[in-house]
């Protein structure tokens, strides 16, 4: 077993090796002038079953060509296996048509590398479907997610509290709480139309397409001298993530924490969290300046149960 790292994925590709007890084999990638992607492998892999660490930020389209390359490469130089391992996937969200005519973008990126021979797929917390930990069908690709929720929750109890509430910013992490608390305990955001200012429920405009404002979000919940942890599967603009913090802040907490598993942390919302926050984490999923968590361990342990 080799595991191959791509250029987004280093340091993490070298802590998956590690923890398997594998030889870790470096891609020479480069990108030419012209903006095409170079790619290459001095290592032989014929009869090898290749493990190949790519998350798919920064650069999304690059990434993702850079993958598709390094695993038709492979192939083309007989590895017997390729196991790929995204923590973070690319068009994960654009998992459904919200409007007709639109791209189902997963779907392709999933014909994509069935084509180039991928035998199995790793992601964590991915945001497709809302998929739970354990085993998932990737459109025929057989796949296991990872959560790191849990980890992220001990990391913030061992450094901050020992009694921490932990919530999401949204329903869409309800999955994600429920697997580390039992519970689904999150706030609801409030969607407003643009035209006519009512809520989504209440809206009767008839517009082919429009984009509903989430104005605020609303909750029971009791945040009164309590630590709280807000936990999310992505953090990209931050936007939800803001909005929560100064809902749990106006509840009277104590103290408010964030955490996510993938910090894309888009313009200038990593400055701004670390200012709202008494505490800010997410993984090495993505390499930033708050990756205090490291999901190699997990990864290491999904590649032992599929092989």
């Amino acid at each position: 077993m080799l595991v191959f790292n791509a250029s987004n994925s280093r340091a993490l590709g070298e802590k998956i090796a590690k923890e398997l007890g594998v030889k870790f084999e470096n891609v020479a990638t480069r990108i030419f002038p012209d903006g095409e992607t170079y790619v290459r492998i001095d290592s032989k892999v014929e009869g090898e079953e290749a493990i190949i660490v790519q998350s798919m930020f920064p650069d999304q389209n690059s990434s993702l060509m850079e993958f598709l390359l390094i695993a038709d490469t492979l192939k083309d130089f007989g590895a017997s296996r390729i196991t790929a391992v995204i923590p973070y996937l690319a068009y994960s969200r654009q998992d459904k048509r919200f409007q007709s005519g639109e791209a189902l973008s997963i779907k392709t990126v999933a014909k994509l590398m069935k084509s180039v021979g991928i035998d199995e797929l790793i992601t964590v917390d991915t945001h497709y479907h809302h998929v739970k930990p354990g085993k998932f069908d990737f459109f025929g690709i057989p796949s296991f997610n990872v959560s790191a929720a849990r980890l992220l929750a001990d990391h913030v109890r061992e450094r901050m509290s020992k009694d921490l509430m932990i919530i999401g910013p949204d329903l869409g992490a309800s999955e994600m709480i429920k697997y580390v608390t039992g519970k689904e305990e999150t706030l609801r955001k409030i969607k407003i139309c643009p035209i006519c200012g009512k809520p989504v429920d209440e809206c009767t405009c008839r517009v082919k397409e429009k984009k509903y404002e989430v104005k605020e979000l609303e909750t029971d919940l009791n945040f009164h001298e309590k630590n709280v942890l807000i936990l999310d599967d992505i953090i990209a603009s931050g936007g939800t993530m803001m909005k929560a913090i100064e809902k749990v802040k106006l509840g009277g907490a104590e103290r408010v924490m964030a955490a996510a598993t993938h910090g894309l942390f888009l313009k200038d919302s990593l400055k701004k969290l670390k200012e709202m926050t008494d505490y800010l984490v997410v993984t090495d999923s993505i390499s930033t300046p708050v990756s205090r968590v490291s999901v190699a361990p997990l990864i290491a342990e999904a590649i032992k149960k599929i092989h």
